[in-house]
């Protein structure tokens, strides 16, 4: 019995150190470029992995400790859009190397940045739903 009770508050005492905030895996995003492109953002659901699209497609891995948030190198493809969308997609590249925390109220997903920069997403569903 006090093996069980051992284990059990061990367990416990590694989820209350655990700062790691997981409520971002498994979500979907979307968000506007200042040119009217549409930018998406998903959050995988078991991997720390981003993925999404802007003009191109892209994926990478993200590490999260409480609020603080690091996006990893983002491998992309490489097409070519129409008008402005390109400007979008560079600035919203550039602005993820950038990031370093984000705030989570209810739908809204804003990504900051230490400069003041920040970026608001819209909740889209999960990423089951969206089937991207």
């Amino acid at each position: 019995m006090k093996k069980i009770i051992l284990c059990a508050f061990a367990l416990l005492l590694a989820a209350a150190c655990n700062k790691e905030d997981i409520s971002l895996k498994g979500n979907a995003y979307s968000a506007t470029g200042e040119f009217g492109t549409p930018i998406y953002l998903e959050f995988h659901p078991s991997e720390y992995r981003v993925f999404g699209k802007v003009v191109n497609r892209y994926n990478g891995p993200y590490t999260i400790d409480g609020n603080l948030i690091k996006f990893g190198l983002l491998a992309t493809t490489m097409m070519m859009g129409i008008g402005d969308s390109m400007k979008d997609e560079q600035a919203y590249f550039q602005f993820l190397t950038k990031v370093d925390r984000f705030e989570l109220n209810g739908e809204t997903l804003i990504l900051k940045a230490p400069d003041g920069e920040f970026m608001t997403f819209t909740y889209d569903g999960t990423t089951e739903d969206y089937g991207r």
